[in-house]
């Protein structure tokens, strides 16, 4: 059994058994469902709830006494991989966020000249564009919006680069024809099924290497996950799109204005599902899709009407805001309680994913690296999965 195959099936056997700390609906509470935990929780005031959210060491520390398991399984830390030598900015590069590059840098640093190029989800092609000006391998950049492949197709002419664009949706049973054995495949926070689609496609054409930064895995085919790897399918977390929502619930930069109307959203989301109710009669919460921040600049009638319209109901002649929104406050300290334990599970829930992929790969005849390729001040999605077939 390799290293990843024994940490797959420790941590496998930890969720299993805090499954009831991090397999709930938080909005959908009306009491903490920890007993031993109400006292400690009801103690901590809203200041003190977030202060500890925002820093992971003290809120674990805060929870050893009664999660003791929880506080270890954090000590399995993925090693650091290589970082760009420097960051110096091509003018070519212009227009792309600081951050953005830094993550486009540091995974490069990881990316050999020994095959072909394949870059999955490539957007303009910046990841491409680097690769192709640093390497004597042709670069082929796969996107399905033709204004970003022409885009890059532009940028890549004027610096005369051996780099191509292929239009087309990922998401086709065509796209598996663009892989190869001689080639190393790319996807740089490939979201959900994109990324499963490319692990499947690299595997099947016995691609030579791979590396892979996941993101959003909760936008996939279906409502609930399908473990990749035989290991997985045996222990199997049942993790539905909420779940596999949980590691995305989490920040490295914002500051007050971003925690302001995170305060905002959450206690209008309560309100509208307090509305929903005496509209409907329906005691269950009522979740909302995701949504543009300018609708939290304005009233909070005029987002329960949005909301109403998004969710066909019908739109009342008048509505009580203030009532509304005092009976949300009561129920966004209780989520607030809720979702500072649920979120001691981020890291191992998104570990527990990094690894079934990482062990589907194995499965396939794969040597698997896994590791972080950036510095979580760049982005919380760090993670870099690497594999290599002889």
């Amino acid at each position: 059994m390799s290293i990843l195959a024994e940490q797959f099936q420790q941590l496998s056997a930890l969720l299993h058994r805090t499954s009831g700390d991090w397999q709930l609906a938080p909005f959908a509470c009306t009491s903490l469902p920890w007993p031993e935990l109400e006292s400690a929780l009801m103690a901590l005031d809203e200041a003190r709830i977030d202060t500890l959210d925002e820093d992971d060491s003290a809120a674990l520390a805060f929870f050893a006494p009664w999660r003791p398991e929880t506080l270890a399984a954090h000590g399995i830390q993925l090693p650091e991989l290589k970082r760009a030598a420097d960051y110096s900015t091509p003018r070519w590069s212009s227009g792309i966020p600081g951050r953005k590059w830094m993550q486009i840098k540091d995974f490069a640093a990881n990316i050999g000249a020994e095959y072909p190029v394949l870059e999955w989800c490539a957007g303009k092609g910046h990841l491409g564009r680097l690769l192709a000006q640093q390497g004597t391998q042709p670069v082929t950049s796969l996107e399905w919006n033709a204004d970003l492949c022409r885009q890059g197709e532009q940028l890549a002419g004027q610096l005369t680069l051996d780099h191509h664009f292929e239009c087309a949706d990922a998401l086709s049973a065509d796209a598996a024809r663009l892989f190869r054995p001689a080639q190393q495949a790319l996807a740089l926070h490939a979201c959900g099924e994109l990324h499963l689609r490319f692990l499947r496609h690299s595997a099947a054409a016995g691609t030579r290497r791979l590396a892979l930064s996941p993101c959003c895995y909760h936008l996939i085919d279906g409502e609930h996950y399908r473990p990749l790897s035989a290991a997985g399918r045996q222990q199997d977390l049942q993790l539905d799109r909420q779940s596999l929502r949980l590691p995305l619930q989490q920040q490295v930069t914002g500051g007050e204005r971003v925690r302001r109307l995170r305060h905002i959203e959450l206690t209008w989301r309560l309100a509208f599902d307090e509305l929903q109710q005496q509209l409907t009669g329906n005691p269950g919460y009522l979740p909302l899709p995701a949504f543009p921040k300018r609708l939290l600049s304005g009233d909070f009638a005029d987002f329960a009407r949005w909301a109403c319209e998004q969710k066909s109901l019908p739109v009342p002649n008048s509505i009580d805001s203030e009532h509304l929104l005092q009976r949300a406050e009561r129920r966004r300290l209780l989520v607030k309680r809720i979702e500072l334990v649920r979120h001691r599970y981020r890291y191992l829930l998104e570990l527990w994913l990094l690894l079934d992929r990482a062990l589907y790969l194995e499965e396939q005849g794969y040597t698997v690296t896994l590791g972080t390729f950036t510095a979580r001040l760049n982005t919380p999605r760090r993670y870099l999965l690497q594999a290599s077939k002889t």
